[in-house]
């Protein structure tokens, strides 16, 4: 039986009525006998027994559970149906108590984290410096302090920037005179993408070979934009976006314009006008727009055999050749191109093996590039640098960014330089913040906690891989091995205890008073990094996050699941609490990054994080139905708060958001699993103070929802719908736990449920 929300005050009520009496050892009034009799009409005969169980339970009294059942019940809507809409029922209290900030686009538990962290790391940058600092981490205090420093960011002015400009030829749409005769856009794409991992038009890195993971390739892809893909693709509809982009081009263009102070040229024609910016503008955008509509979109970038396509050098530029074009600029000369991205690190001859992602991109850019003017084309390339560079100079170019990031993402204010300079800084020294942090805030038990529960919720995956009925025993015994391959990254890397190591990470970058050229020797000294691994022997227990990111991740390539120690703290974790949150929370989590490795992108490399196919070809069928039914099913789902941005019905993309729709409902049955076990082995958990009528396995599905509480504006949640590889928060929970058999029992939901439909998406 599944008591609604008013019968269970009743329920909860009487229950109270009886407790008291019986400590009191009074009669019950007139009062209490009419409370019973409402329960007696909804208490059928054999339940009867579970009364005095519920008045015998036992309750979690430590302080931890206290504090968690008080943010529960504060968070909690319970007027709503848990099986009608579990989402209001987990998260209405914590949504009305929460609106987003007006430096904010959206608000969440990560978000509740990431503001705590902040202030760590700001508490951590902003002390004095201490002999006993390692190199890096006095380097990092160093940097904050640069990026604090507004009187000598605002001396320098723009000068930092137009230097840079200059050194490429000088930005065409913010000069009278601007030859070019001795541009080569292919050199200046090479150079920022070497010194300021900026990759206009083409993206080349170097990472681990998909089908030899032993070692690191060259790497080209298709280039990002300064909007969604999708937002470029539809200027009718997206019309507001577009041109609040072009405005801050604009705007930026004369802030630039007005810093170089040139002399008007005797040819008054040529003067660098507002108007004439704004003509410029108007070509880069429409430029940008045939750019994006040249790329492939996320919804086909799914299948990784598609976009591995190894070629020799030699091969890549005849093929490249057989694009007809009439501009000798338009013409990639790619040994020359790569040679210039690589300089410095290694040399590149016609037989260097490379990894092309994108063929059709890289033959339709020549074409796009031969009927684009080369004015068009530099504006573009230095536009990307001033984009992603401006903000490190004055305020007033902080401003005009802000101001399209008003549109773009509905946030309302600014936020304090400080958090900006917290996180510039923690994105460089990565490590060595991360290092004071653990050092400072973090607690080990957490680390040994989500070791422990990593192989439990392993085992539970594999035991469910054997109880497949879809998959042949083969395939069953090579899924379980890729599972015990897993590298796991819990906490912080082993070599914190050695302070020379953490130095050696650093070594070679130096900072000073300037902020603009920290920022910029930092690119350049992360860039090499990267590119120093080419043909190297992959290190597979290198950690590539930062200890102090609220995050968790898998690396497909390193087949390698990754928990900082910044996510493994409440809501996510909490000693002292009772299990069935931390396998609702953090559990999940874990599940669902073990899942990665098995959805629809992660199922395609082996245990070795190569490209294979490991799978037989039936069960490969079987699983591509079972994967199109979380297509079908998310993409099914409707936003309705943006119907009014877009004008029509606004649905979510089942297309692109697949892979973690599949590791959320994986993640939520193999934690629910494991801590199924961990009751049997452990015995019955104790229920929480003030929430005495929700069992242990109710506060399991009540953890994992309350983890994805959010408020956000509807331009972020736009944003999200676009071009966010994840369901939004809303439908993480209700399209998961729909699905799930075991929330469906443990709320007593009927069939006729929102929350338990007949046909549910399964497949680990």
């Amino acid at each position: 039986m599944r008591l609604k929300t008013w019968e269970l005050f009743y329920f909860i009520t009487a229950v109270n009525i009886i407790q008291c009496a019986h400590i009191r050892q009074r009669s019950l009034t007139q009062s209490d006998s009419s409370y019973l009799g409402r329960l007696a009409k909804l208490i059928v005969e054999e339940e009867e027994n579970d009364i005095a169980h519920i008045l015998d339970r036992e309750v979690c009294s430590t302080k931890a559970c206290k504090a968690t059942a008080k943010e529960i019940l504060k968070n909690m809507n319970r007027s709503a149906d848990p099986c009608d809409d579990f989402y209001n029922f987990a998260c209405g209290g914590w949504i009305a108590g929460n609106p987003v900030p007006p430096t904010q686009s959206h608000w969440n538990q990560f978000e509740l984290i990431n503001e705590k962290l902040d202030l760590q790391l700001k508490e951590i940058l902003e002390e004095k410096d201490c002999a006993d600092d390692p190199s890096p981490v006095a380097a990092a205090k160093l940097a904050y302090r640069s990026c604090m420093d507004e009187e000598n960011i605002e001396c320098d002015g723009l000068q930092p920037l137009i230097d840079l400009l200059r050194e490429f030829g000088g930005w065409p749409m913010t000069l009278a005179n601007w030859n070019d005769e001795d541009f080569n856009w292919q050199d200046m794409v090479a150079e920022t993408t070497r010194r300021l991992a900026i990759a206009p038009l083409i993206f080349t890195y170097v990472y681990l070979d998909r089908k030899n993971s032993s070692q690191s390739v060259i790497t080209v892809d298709q280039a990002s934009f300064g909007l969604p893909r999708s937002m470029l693709i539809e200027p009718l509809t997206y019309s507001k976006q577009i041109e609040a982009y072009r405005q801050w081009l604009a705007a930026a263009a004369w802030e630039v314009t007005k810093a170089l102070r040139e002399p008007i040229p005797s040819n008054k024609s040529k003067a660098v006008t507002k108007s004439r910016i704004a003509v410029d503008s108007f070509n880069l955008i429409e430029f940008e727009i045939e750019l994006a509509k040249i790329s492939t979109p996320s919804e086909q970038r799914r299948d990784p055999f598609k976009l591995y396509n190894p070629m020799i050098l030699r091969t890549l530029q005849k093929w490249t050749e057989r694009a007809e074009v009439t501009q000798p600029y338009a013409r990639i000369k790619w040994n020359r191109f790569l040679s210039n991205v690589l300089k410095g690190v290694a040399s590149v001859d016609p037989e260097e093996r490379i990894i092309v992602r994108e063929v059709d991109y890289i033959f339709r850019l020549e074409a796009l590039l031969d009927r684009t003017p080369l004015r068009v084309i530099a504006n573009y390339i230095h536009w990307k640098i001033v984009k992603a560079l401006s903000t490190e100079t004055t305020k007033r170019m902080r401003d005009l960014a802000f101001q399209f990031g008003q549109i773009l993402s509905g946030v309302k204010e600014d936020q304090p330089r400080w958090r900006d300079c917290v996180h510039h800084v923690g994105a460089y020294f990565d490590f060595a913040t991360g290092y004071q942090y653990v050092q400072r805030y973090f607690d080990v038990d957490a680390k040994k906690s989500a070791d422990n529960m990593v192989e439990h919720i392993r085992e539970a995956f594999k035991d469910e891989v054997g109880r497949l009925t879809w998959m042949d025993n083969e395939t069953k015994e090579a899924a379980r091995k890729k599972a015990d391959a897993m590298t796991q990254f819990i906490g912080y890397p082993p070599w914190y205890s050695n302070i020379t190591a953490l130095e050696e990470r650093y070594k070679g970058l130096s900072v000073g008073k300037s902020h603009f050229q920290n920022v910029v020797s930092t690119y350049t000294f992360f860039v090499k990094k990267a590119f120093i691994k080419l043909r190297k022997p992959t290190d597979r227990s290198e950690w590539t996050t930062s200890p102090a990111v609220v995050n968790a991740f898998y690396n497909p390539q390193k087949n390698a699941i990754t928990f900082p120690a910044a996510i493994l703290q409440s809501p996510f974790f909490k000693k002292g609490r009772i299990q069935a949150l931390n396998y609702g929370s953090i559990g999940v989590v874990i599940g669902h990054e073990i899942t990665h490795g098995f959805d629809d992108m992660g199922r395609q490399s082996d245990l070795h994080g190569n490209l294979a196919q490991w799978w037989s070809q039936s069960t490969i069928e079987t699983y591509l139905k079972k994967a199109q039914c979380f297509i079908d099913q998310y993409g099914s789902y409707r936003v309705p708060e943006l119907d009014i941005l877009l004008g029509t019905e606004a649905m979510a993309n089942g297309v692109i958001t697949q892979g973690e729709n599949i590791a959320d409902n994986g993640g939520i049955r193999q934690a629910y699993l494991a801590y199924r076990r961990f009751v049997q082995k452990h015995g019955p958990e104790p229920r929480l103070q003030g929430l005495e009528e929700f069992t242990p396995e109710q506060l399991f599905f009540l953890g994992f929802a309350m983890v994805w509480c959010e408020s956000s504006t509807t331009e972020a949640l736009l944003q999200e719908v676009l071009s966010d590889p994840h369901s939004i928060h809303r439908l993480r929970v209700q399209g998961t736990l729909s699905n799930s058999e075991d929330f469906a029992e443990a709320f007593h939901c009927s069939s006729e449920s929102t929350m338990n439909p007949k046909e549910k998406c399964i497949i680990w």
